[in-house]
Parts: C-alpha cells; sequence; structure tokens
C-alpha cells in the first residue's frame, strides 16, 4: 500500500484549493533548517497548490514587538507590508502575552482552526494545504474531513506531529531543495524595504468631489483632538467643582457639630449652676441693732463709732407755762393774751 507521502500525483487540477499559513512555526523551522525565512509566499503558496485552482492564501501570526529592541516591530511591519500587497493573500495577526521572560501566542491557533472549518462548511474549497505539523490541528482537520473534502498537511518532518499526519490525506514533508526559487531576491527585498517607508498618498483625484481626503482626515483627527482635549478639562473642572463642594460640605457638618457640641455644653453647665443655687439659699445680711456686743461696749462697731443719743433738755417754768398756755383750748382769752404778748401787743389794746 503507497503512503501517504506518495500520494502526490493524485491530484484534480480542476480542485479548488486554500492554503493556511502557520506563520510564526514557519519562521522558527525555517530558520533553523535553512538560516533565512525571507520567502516569497505568492510562489510558495503556488507551489503548494501543485497547478490547482488556488483560491487563496491565508497567513497567521502575531504581532511582535519589544521594548529592548525596536528594530523587531519594524522589520516585521516591513514583511507584513509585502504581505499586504501580495494578491489573494490574508494576513490574520493575533496577540501575544508575556509570562516571564517567555512570549506566548494567543488566538492564532483558534483563528487558523476557525478559518480552516468555515471555508468548510462553506464549500469555499475542496482541498485545504495546512502549513503546520501542530498536534493542535487534528481536531479541525478531522472536521474537514467529516464534511467531504481533502487535508494535506505540509511541514518539516522534526515538527510533525503522529495526529496531524494520521489525519491528514496527503502529507508533503518540507526539505532545503523545495525551498529552492523561493527565496527573495535582493531586488525584491530593497523593494520590500522601500515599499515600508513610502509616503502616504492622497487620493484628492479618487474624489468625485475633488476634495483632498488626507487634509479633511486631518482636519477631522484635529477636531476629534480638540474634543476630548474639552470634554477631558469639562471633566476635570466638574471632578474639581465636585471636590471643593465635599470639601465645603464636611466643613459645614464639622462646624454644626462643633457648634451643637458647645450648646450642649453651656446648657449643662447653666442646669448644673442652676442646681447648685436651688440648693444653697442666700440669706440677706441683717444688721444687729442695739445689744451688748463686743464692739457696743468699746463704743465703735467696725471701725466706727457708735451713735450717741442726745441730750435730756430741762423743762424752764416759761415753757412749762407756755406749754401750759398751749393746752388751753383755741380761741380761749388765755390762749389770745398770751399771742399778743409775744407779738409786744398790749392787753388794753386788745380790748
Amino acid at each position: 500500500m503507497p503512503s501517504k507521502s506518495s500520494k502526490v500525483s493524485n491530484v484534480r487540477e480542476d480542485d479548488r484549493v486554500m492554503v493556511f499559513i502557520d506563520g510564526s512555526n514557519l519562521y522558527h523551522v525555517l530558520s533553523q533548517q535553512c538560516g533565512r525565512h525571507d520567502l516569497q509566499f505568492d510562489k510558495f503558496a503556488m507551489k503548494l497548490a501543485k497547478g490547482r485552482q488556488l483560491q487563496r492564501t491565508y497567513y497567521y501570526n502575531i504581532r511582535q514587538e519589544s521594548e529592548n529592541n525596536p528594530n523587531v516591530g519594524q522589520e516585521q511591519q516591513k514583511f507584513l507590508d509585502s504581505m499586504y500587497d501580495t494578491p489573494y493573500m490574508e494576513v490574520r495577526l493575533g496577540i501575544w502575552k508575556q509570562r516571564g521572560e517567555i512570549m506566548v501566542e494567543k488566538g492564532v491557533d483558534v483563528m487558523l482552526a476557525t478559518d480552516l472549518v468555515t471555508n468548510a462548511y462553506n464549500d469555499h474549497y475542496d482541498t485545504a494545504v495546512v502549513v503546520s505539523g501542530d498536534a493542535d490541528f487534528y481536531p479541525a482537520l478531522q472536521a474537514v474531513k467529516d464534511v467531504g473534502k481533502h487535508i494535506e498537511v505540509a511541514a518539516f518532518d522534526m515538527n510533525l506531529s503522529s495526529e496531524s499526519a494520521r489525519v491528514a490525506d496527503v502529507v508533503q514533508k518540507f526539505n532545503k531543495t523545495f525551498f529552492t526559487g523561493l527565496w527573495m531576491t535582493r531586488a525584491q527585498a530593497r523593494s520590500r524595504a522601500a515599499s515600508a517607508v513610502r509616503p502616504e498618498v492622497s487620493d484628492e483625484a479618487a474624489s468625485p468631489n475633488g476634495e483632498d481626503k488626507a487634509a479633511t482626515k486631518a482636519s477631522t483627527s484635529r477636531r476629534s483632538i480638540t474634543r476630548k482635549s474639552s470634554s477631558s478639562s469639562s471633566k476635570t473642572a466638574t471632578t474639581t467643582r465636585r471636590a471643593a463642594t465635599t470639601r465645603k460640605t464636611a466643613t459645614r457638618k464639622t462646624a454644626a457639630a462643633k457648634e451643637a457640641l458647645e450648646s450642649k455644653t453651656k446648657d449643662e453647665e447653666t442646669a448644673t449652676q442652676s442646681r447648685a443655687e436651688t440648693k444653697m439659699r442666700r440669706t440677706p445680711t441683717r444688721r444687729k441693732v442695739g445689744g451688748t456686743s463686743n464692739s457696743s461696749r468699746n463704743g465703735s462697731t467696725n471701725g466706727r463709732s457708735a451713735p450717741k443719743p442726745p441730750a435730756l433738755r430741762k423743762t424752764s417754768s416759761t415753757e412749762k407755762k407756755s406749754e401750759s398756755e398751749d393746752s388751753e383750748p383755741v380761741g380761749s382769752p388765755t390762749r389770745r393774751r398770751s399771742w399778743r404778748g409775744r407779738l409786744g401787743l398790749s392787753s388794753s389794746e386788745e380790748e
């Protein structure tokens, strides 16, 4: 029984072929086996199709970035620009995650398997050529076969997994001679470098109204930047106002709490003082009048001499007589005579 590797003559020229290339896997194996990796992917895909109708080529990789070596990203960008210029070539880029000192690819295998199965179910090809020997693809390879499509796996013998080799309908094993005539020439390498740095061409001529779309795009970008800056400024101002309002509110609350505490303290002090005054009655000082205290005996009280009673006046006979006259009733002859006598009038005049 012939092996899968020898079934290269059993091809039909009317088959529709799609090529799916695991770019990262191919890059590393070419560097190890051939010492270079500057392939002309259009010629590479045509050689894998073997004269059949090539529908499309899919290339999968990650965008390489390095803080220590920025030239890595520039070199890859030159390569990707040349891939974009290749007819019937689709480039799919995944992402990468840094785990310690190792860079891990994310999403590449999933994108390749998805495109492989989706195009098979949509009947976009008859034969799929998968340039990878990774064992992770064998469930997708089996799903394509279940739809009735053919699967060919192309890889170096050193990285061809047993799972992929068992599931594939045909296995194409690479060697150094397979890539003869597929490498880029110096002129093509210079052309790739020039295309990577070529300036952007304005599409003014392609516009039906004759406007310069590049200038319009630049003005639109400036307006967008202005709007973003104004929006950020307004957000900053709003945040500042909110912070100021919050600080004012907190200050007011603190002042109100302080005033309430002081008022409560004053009320408590007033209540305490009122209770103390209620318990202790104050009796006004009374001055002692008379008595036989020591101070009165000494004739002084608090440094001041005690008042002496007025001397008794002796009553003369005249005064007694006057008093007796005063005791007469008003209008009597005796009172009249006494009154006229004090005025110097004689009694004869009176009569």
